[in-house]
C-alpha cells in the first residue's frame, strides 16, 4: 500500500456540516465525504453522489438522480433519504459556522421543500428562483443519520478514503490502495524542511515567503479567494463614490503583490476570480495613478487631511497588518490621513464586519466559489446579506435578480459579467489580489498536483 505523508498547520476536522472555508480542514473532509456534485473552475459541475440533475424553466425546481452504486463506508447504500437528511440538517439553526458564517447556507435553503421521490430521486423546490443552487450544493457533504450519530468517534462518508485514526495532531485515512497520514505542524519552515529531507511528501498552506524554492517543487493553485478592503457605504467617507475610486487609484497593487505576497497572487479587477462564473478578464484592473486619485478626491469634495479608518484582523489574512501599513503610506501620499485598528480576535472581527461596526474600510479575504453567493451576500441591496455594507445600485440588483431566474448557464453568466463591470466602476471594495495556495510536493508525488482549487484530494 502506498503511503503519503502530509503536513499542514492543523488537522482539526469536526462536524462536516459546519460551514467553513478552511482549506486544511476541507482537504481532509474532501477525501472522506462527497457532495451531490462538485464545482470546478468557471462554474462547471461534475457528478458525485448525484449522477444527473435538471432545473425547471422557472428556476425553482431541481431534480437529482442519485447513483445507484454509491455506498457509505459502513456498507450501507447511499440513498435519496440520506441526501434529504443532509440538506435539511445543514439549514438547522443549531449547525454552526466558522468566523461569522453561521446561518449563511441556511439562508439559501430556508423555506425550500426538500423531498425524496423514491430511493434514488431528490427534489428541491425553492420559494424563489435560484438557478445557482447547484453552486451551494457542491459545498454540502452527504451524511446519513448513522454518520451523524457516529460523530466524532467515527466519520462515515462515501468518499474514496475512510478515517482510521483521528486526534488533535494526527489523522490517518485509508483506501484499498493508499494510506494518507496527515500530521499537524504549525511551523511553516518545519513543514517545508520535512519535504526537503524526504520526511514528508506534501507541505501544504505555505506562506508567500516560501513561494519559491528549496523543497522539491512548490505548486501554485488558483483559488476563489479575494483579498480586499470592503468599504463601509452605510456611513462615513466611503459613501462617496469618488473616494472609493480614489483609493483604488492610489494603491500600487502590483507592488503589494511583490512586496507583501512575494509574487504569489494575481491582481483583481473586481470581486471575482478566474474560478468564478461571470469573471471577465477584459475588465481592466485599477492602474496605479496618484494624480488621478487626487483628481477623484477633488471631484468628490474630499479635502486634504481627511481621516480614513482601516479595520484589520491580526490574522486571516495573515498579511493584513503589513498590508495596512503599506496602504497607509499610499493614502498619505495623496493627502489622506489613516488610522489602523487591529482586532486580535478573528471571530470577533468577522462579527464586527457582519454587524457593520467598522470605519471606512475593513480588510477581508472573501472566498465563496459561487458568484451568486458573492453578489447576494456582499452587494445586493435587496437581500442585504451578511457581509453587505451599504452598496446600492439598482441596475446591479436587477442583473443579479435576472440571473437567478435564468436556467441557461451561458445566459446567466452573461448577466453576471454585466454586473461585474458595474461593480468594478463603483468600486465598493479596494480590489487587491487573488492569493495563490502553495504546497511543496516531494519526489514521490512527481505526477500528482492538488486540485484546481488547491485542496489536497487524492
Amino acid at each position: 500500500m502506498d503511503t503519503v505523508r502530509i503536513l499542514q498547520p492543523h488537522v482539526n476536522i469536526g462536524d462536516p456540516h459546519v460551514t467553513s472555508d478552511d482549506a486544511d480542514r476541507l482537504s481532509i473532509l474532501g477525501n472522506v465525504f462527497e457532495p451531490l456534485l462538485r464545482v470546478s473552475e468557471g462554474g462547471a459541475f461534475t457528478p458525485c453522489v448525484a449522477e444527473s440533475w435538471s432545473l425547471s424553466e422557472d428556476a425553482c425546481s431541481w431534480a437529482f438522480a442519485i447513483k445507484e452504486d454509491k455506498v457509505f463506508h459502513d456498507g450501507k447504500p447511499c440513498r435519496a433519504a440520506d441526501v434529504v437528511f443532509s440538506l435539511r440538517r445543514i439549514r438547522d439553526e443549531n449547525i454552526a459556522g466558522e468566523l461569522g458564517t453561521g446561518g449563511v447556507i441556511k439562508g439559501y435553503l430556508e423555506g425550500a421543500d426538500i423531498e425524496h421521490d423514491g430511493a434514488l430521486s431528490v427534489r428541491i423546490r425553492t420559494p424563489e428562483p435560484m438557478a445557482d443552487l447547484a453552486d451551494l450544493l457542491g459545498d454540502i457533504p452527504i451524511l446519513s443519520e448513522r454518520s451523524v450519530a457516529a460523530l466524532p468517534d467515527d466519520f462515515i462518508g462515501t468518499g474514496s478514503f475512510r478515517i482510521r485514526e483521528s486526534s488533535e495532531d494526527r489523522v490517518v485515512l485509508s483506501s484499498d490502495e493508499k494510506l494518507l497520514i496527515w500530521n499537524a505542524e504549525p511551523d511553516d519552515d518545519a513543514r517545508i524542511e520535512a519535504v526537503r529531507k524526504g520526511e514528508a511528501d506534501v507541505a501544504s498552506n505555505l506562506p508567500p515567503r516560501l513561494s519559491s524554492g528549496s523543497a522539491g517543487r512548490v505548486h501554485r493553485s488558483t483559488t476563489s479567494v479575494c483579498a480586499a478592503f470592503m468599504f463601509n457605504m452605510i456611513e462615513g467617507e466611503a459613501t462617496n463614490r469618488h473616494l472609493r475610486r480614489a483609493l483604488n487609484l492610489a494603491i500600487d497593487v502590483d507592488e503589494l503583490i511583490q512586496d507583501v505576497m512575494y509574487g504569489a497572487a494575481d491582481p483583481l479587477n473586481g470581486p471575482l476570480t478566474r474560478r468564478h462564473a461571470g469573471y471577465d478578464s477584459s475588465v481592466p484592473t485599477w492602474s496605479y495613478d496618484p494624480d488621478a486619485a487626487i483628481a477623484e478626491l477633488k471631484a468628490g469634495g474630499i479635502g486634504d487631511g481627511t481621516l480614513i479608518t482601516l479595520d484589520i484582523p491580526a490574522v486571516l489574512p495573515d498579511e493584513a497588518p503589513q498590508l495596512a501599513e503599506r496602504i497607509a503610506e499610499f493614502l498619505e501620499a495623496v493627502g489622506l490621513r489613516t488610522e489602523v485598528r487591529i482586532e486580535s480576535d478573528r471571530t470577533n472581527y468577522a462579527l464586527r464586519v457582519r454587524e457593520k461596526r467598522i470605519g471606512e474600510a475593513a480588510c477581508f479575504d472573501s472566498s465563496p466559489s459561487s458568484t451568486f453567493r458573492v453578489y447576494r451576500e456582499k452587494f445586493h441591496s435587496g437581500f442585504a446579506g451578511p457581509w453587505w455594507l451599504g452598496y446600492r445600485n439598482v441596475s446591479f440588483d436587477q442583473l443579479v435578480d435576472e440571473g437567478r431566474k435564468t436556467p441557461d448557464p451561458k445566459n446567466r453568466t452573461a448577466l453576471y459579467r454585466q454586473a461585474y463591470s458595474l461593480l468594478r466602476e463603483d468600486a465598493p471594495w479596494v480590489f487587491l489580489y487573488n492569493p495563490l495556495r502553495l504546497a511543496a510536493i516531494g519526489n514521490q508525488l512527481e505526477h500528482w498536483n492538488p486540485s484546481s482549487g488547491g485542496l489536497l484530494l487524492f
